[in-house]
């Protein structure tokens, strides 16, 4: 596990390290720790993220560990393209909801979806709200996985709702109809 610089346990660095390595293409929503260990273990990491300052701050820290594999957007100019195997949302409270959102259907199936603090109430809020509008794409959710800070949510191709029975050819007798 490489040393890195913020706010992030270290069950929720080992996740993001296990998740990292099994990742071709990141997209992340809010810079800072989660970024340092994300750049160490993916091939490329986008991050985005509202503030400048963040930024700055974080560049800074990516240099003193000599990482470079990454790329920054302000929020205001992002517009998501191609796809991605995982996608980290730890932005500012009030657009992570939003920024899940957006940026699923670029999402490959099998990805991973990560929401980052859902031990906090408002946090796993948008992992049920999330789910209520997704629930036909997603083949897993795992909540606050190895102990960590972090709810990873596993793309699948869409299944949605089917009357079995009609589907089955099943009789209206057969299914306590008649």
């Amino acid at each position: 596990m490489i040393d890195y610089i913020g706010d992030i346990s270290v069950n929720d660095a080992k996740t993001l390290q296990r998740l990292a390595q099994a990742s071709t293409r990141v997209l992340e929503f809010g810079c800072g720790a989660s970024t340092q260990v994300l750049a160490a273990y993916a091939q490329r990491v986008i991050s985005i993220e509202t503030e400048q300052t963040w930024i700055d701050k974080t560049i800074a820290n990516l240099a003193r560990l000599e990482l470079s594999n990454f790329e920054f957007m302000l929020y205001q100019n992002f517009s998501p393209n191609g796809e991605y195997d995982l996608i980290f949302d730890d932005g500012v409270d009030g657009l992570r909801l939003v920024f899940a959102n957006n940026v699923w259907n670029f999402l490959r199936i099998g990805g991973k979806l990560c929401f980052h603090d859902t031990r906090r109430s408002q946090d796993i809020k948008n992992v049920c709200d999330f789910i209520v509008l997704h629930s036909p794409e997603i083949e897993s959710v795992v909540i606050n996985v190895d102990h960590s800070n972090i709810t990873v949510i596993t793309k699948k191709q869409a299944e949605f709702y089917e009357n079995w029975n009609l589907v089955e050819g099943k009789e209206l007798w057969q299914y306590g109809k008649a």
